[in-house]
């Protein structure tokens, strides 16, 4: 890449960054030259996002091949990509992308001034730069979505929002994101709306029962035993004849396990990650039954919870998810269902106060209304009609009524 400059400064930070200044003699500007050629890892399949339809190529830590990526499959001249620098001494590349005739030209100056605002010394992921242009939140929810699949990115481009990608880190930022999209999957687009919204039931389900099941699990036993039938209640009763510890101690200790088991799993080498996870779990698990640590019944209730958890398709709503079910476990041994109805009351009367770059949070629930292209199950391919009207996009139709028109030739 060439380019003309006669600023002096400009072309010592060029020079920084490993590009070639050339000066001709007698001409009063100086040539800007990229040469510079960094050892770079390729392009590679997804890690954390693996689909059975679709890409397997994955973002990586180059800038400008992510948005090589980006625009091989956004072939379109309305693409804008926009160079900005964050951090005073890293000087960390940052690209703002986006289709200038369709994304709200209000959400694109709101991501423009909330990263030229940045005053910091470094900047090095793209998770430090969602965490610095997030709206504050008590709760602490994900409201940036983060994704290492081009495919993902591009599709969401499309729908008028505004992607950020960081030098240096293989994610890109889908900006504004609302609840809906942490619970989709790129394979929900490629698979017929039945198999779709199926999988989209057994990932909320997935998200119910890793929120709430420990705590109702406690709710139910301390308080609530007449909801049981009584063949269970009696075999609960068994179960727990010679545990010395309340319900509560004993989940506590479960799930903080099945957390210590998880997280080691993620640090050791590959190779042995999932073998740690499984013998780990399955011998704990058996040697605290029969020592009399705990109930069998609660170490199925931890496994279904742990189980549910690896459903959620977005690994850091899944981590608030996770966090959260602590609160809702104590607030089922402190007052049953009220304590838990409670909790749940303000969780959500608190998610619906968040918003996503002027966006709010549970769109479509709260403030509940038909809001076209953004419902939580999926229609047919050929009535996806509309952008999401939330985004208010300059073109808010992306295809037409009739868009299989080789039917009306027949």
């Amino acid at each position: 890449m060439l380019k003309l400059t006669t600023n002096f400064l400009i072309l010592y930070q060029a020079l920084i960054h490993g590009n070639c200044a050339l000066f001709i003699d007698t001409i009063s500007v100086a040539f800007d030259i990229e040469v510079k050629g960094f050892k770079q890892r390729g392009v590679e399949k997804p890690s954390n996002e693996v689909v059975v339809k679709g890409p397997h190529e994955a973002f990586v830590e180059n800038i400008r091949t992510n948005t090589s990526l980006l625009r091989r499959i956004v072939n379109c001249e309305d693409l804008v990509i926009e160079n900005v620098v964050v951090g005073e001494i890293t000087k960390t590349k940052c690209a703002i992308c986006y289709l200038s005739d369709i994304t709200n030209d209000d959400l694109i100056a709101e991501v423009k001034y909330r990263i030229n605002n940045l005053s910091i010394d470094s900047l090095l992921s793209s998770g430090q730069l969602e965490q610095l242009i997030s709206d504050t939140n008590f709760l602490n929810v994900p409201q940036v979505l983060a994704t290492e699949r081009p495919d993902k990115s591009a599709s969401y481009l499309l729908n008028g929002r505004v992607i950020v990608l960081v030098n240096g880190s293989p994610y890109s930022l889908i900006m504004p994101a609302v609840l809906n999209d942490f619970l989709s999957s790129p394979d929900d687009k490629n698979e017929k709306p039945l198999f779709a919204n199926f999988l989209k039931f057994v990932r909320g389900l997935a998200t119910f029962l890793t929120l709430l099941l420990p705590g109702l699990y406690i709710a139910i036993t301390s308080f609530h035993q007449e909801l049981l039938p009584t063949e269970l209640l009696f075999s609960i009763l068994a179960s727990r004849e010679n545990v010395p510890f309340p319900s509560f101690v004993e989940i506590f200790l479960l799930e903080i396990s099945f957390e210590l088991i998880r997280e080691a799993g993620l640090r050791v080498p590959s190779p042995l990650g999932p073998t740690i996870g499984i013998v780990g779990a399955l011998v704990l698990g058996q040697a605290a039954v029969s020592a009399g640590v705990v109930s069998p019944i609660l170490v199925i209730v931890v496994a279904i919870t742990g189980i549910s958890s690896f459903a959620i398709p977005d690994y850091s709503f899944g981590l608030h998810i996770r966090i959260t079910r602590f609160v809702f476990i104590f607030l089922g041994y402190l007052c049953g269902f009220l304590g838990i109805a409670l909790g749940l009351f303000v969780y959500l009367s608190m998610m619906a106060g968040t918003t996503s770059f002027g966006v709010p949070y549970m769109t479509g629930v709260s403030p509940f209304e038909k809001v076209k292209g953004n419902t939580y199950l999926l229609p047919p391919i050929w009535k996806r009609e509309y952008r999401a009207t939330f985004l208010r996009s300059k073109k808010e139709k992306k295809q037409d009524n009739i868009s299989m028109k080789w039917k009306m030739n027949k």
